[in-house]
């Protein structure tokens, strides 16, 4: 089995390390970020071998909202599946990150099952798209 790629950023080293720790935990490589500045870096070095990405909303600079619509605009991004990851669980938050591109999400604290259920599908869907957009070359 093909070991998937997971970025994670979130701007608590605390938050950033638990997430990382439980996808390896599970067999994830994973890449970290602190900010969406050097999240875009990695993405764009690193863009045709990520699986997931999972992107704190709330991040100095800018934010995880800016970084997903960013992300979402660009044909060679756009089809990578982004889990938001917020501290709040008010409705707004939740319907904006999904108006500017996120796949899902999931309100901080959360469980490690849940986190991974979700990371496990959202692999899933990017396995398909990534076969589906192969073929329709």
């Amino acid at each position: 089995m093909v070991k998937k790629l997971v970025l994670v950023v979130d701007d608590e080293s605390i938050s950033l390390d638990m997430i990382a720790s439980v996808l390896e935990m599970d067999g994830y490589i994973v890449l970290k970020a602190y900010d969406a500045k050097s999240a875009m870096q990695i993405i764009d070095r690193n863009k045709t071998r990520i699986n997931v990405i999972l992107m704190d909303l709330v991040m100095p600079e800018y934010s995880g909202f800016v970084a997903i619509s960013t992300i979402k605009a660009y044909k060679s991004t756009r089809l990578i599946p982004i889990m938001a990851l917020t501290g709040s669980n008010d409705r707004w938050s939740v319907e904006k990150a999904m108006h500017v591109g996120a796949d899902d999400y999931l309100t901080k604290p959360f469980e490690p099952t849940d986190l991974l259920n979700r990371v496990r599908t959202l692999c899933k869907i990017s396995d398909f798209v990534k076969r589906w957009s192969a073929y329709a070359r």
